[in-house]
């Protein structure tokens, strides 16, 4: 087996379409993954995530038949099929590894949704099913998940005077160490509101106690900020604002999306759109030294972090997971 005691968030290529696959520290000898989104706005790119987690598992059993890993969570941020695509595909596989399931509460009406979620999920008694929002805390060892959205204000909307799905999005801020990172899902205007409302501090609260003396609060000078962000939306304009980027800071942002040609090829109508010029000038204003990928133009992408602020190291994999040459690239990758 080989062993991990870092955190490596991979990115996995499926063009318009969110998957990401996080990899945490060993305990007690078993592998620990994490899974937010499986989905693709293709069909024929919604078997990445399985494929990559597959490939993943036998470059860490490194031919060990002892080999043993767990799925702490599966989580599908909100219901739009380039975010659940892949699920049933996935789940087939390794339902039976997955301790439990997030959702965000959206009430939605996509039958493919809720069957899958039926077949897989609730049928399933090893998986708890676990409907988050804001303030929702989850530790796996050393790495801690914080769900900055959706509030309950939000989920309150979802079935009165309405919030759209993609402001239905579960989003995360991961943290390990000093190492932090958020993925935004398809977060959109109101949903920056409500986090920038519901997490407001800017710099370390300073409170002073008889028995501590002068003690500080929070464990770092900004709830919200991270060395590491996926974009809201696929860089679509509507999920973008230079106020909420100024509080996130990010050294790097990830681009979950297809590349221009592929657009062009595949979604002529959509071309341009993602990520949107406004997205492209906005990040540019926030710095010009920032670290902006696309996956669409560089493959899968991985991060590892060592529980500092920045990464270790950043690869990328060009290939698809089908690819026979893929497990090469990520053995290259991985180490």
């Amino acid at each position: 087996m080989k062993a991990n005691d870092e955190l490596k968030i991979h990115f996995v290529n499926v063009n318009h379409g969110d998957a990401t696959i996080l990899e945490l520290p060993d305990r007690d000898g078993r592998a620990q993954f994490g899974v937010v989104d499986f989905g693709a706005k293709l069909a024929a790119d919604r078997g990445a995530p399985r494929d990559y987690l597959s490939r993943l598992l036998a470059l860490r059993a490194d031919g060990d038949a002892n080999f043993d890993y767990v799925i702490n969570f599966a989580c599908v941020t909100h219901p739009h099929n380039d975010h659940y695509g892949g699920l049933g595909r996935f789940m087939s596989l390794f339902g039976g590894k997955v301790g439990s399931f997030w959702d965000c509460g959206f009430r939605t009406t996509s039958t493919e949704y809720n069957q899958i979620l039926v077949d897989h999920v609730l049928n399933n008694p090893g998986i708890d099913f676990v409907r988050v929002s804001s303030g929702s805390e989850f530790e796996f060892g050393p790495v801690r998940i914080s769900i900055l959205a959706p509030s309950v204000d939000m989920r309150n909307r979802f079935d009165t005077f309405g919030i759209g799905k993609n402001d239905a999005s579960i989003v995360m801020r991961i943290k390990y160490g000093n190492s932090y990172a958020i993925l935004a899902a398809d977060a959109e205007f109101a949903t920056w509101g409500k986090v920038t409302e519901e997490f407001p501090r800017t710099s370390r609260i300073q409170f002073f106690t008889d028995a501590l003396g002068l003690a500080e609060r929070e464990d770092s000078a900004d709830q919200l900020g991270c060395s590491l962000l996926k974009i809201a939306h696929h860089g679509s304009k509507h999920g973008t604002s230079l106020e909420y980027l100024e509080r996130l800071t990010p050294d790097h942002v990830v681009i979950p999306a297809g590349s221009d040609q592929w657009y062009l090829d595949n979604l002529s109508n959509w071309a341009g759109y993602f990520p949107h010029a406004l997205v492209r000038s906005t990040l540019a204003v926030l710095s010009d030294s920032s670290d902006i990928r696309i996956t669409g133009e560089r493959g899968s992408i991985l991060y590892k972090y060592s529980g500092g602020w920045s990464p270790r190291d950043i690869q990328e994999i060009p290939l698809p997971p089908a690819d026979p040459g893929f497990a090469a690239a990520l053995g290259a990758a991985w180490d």
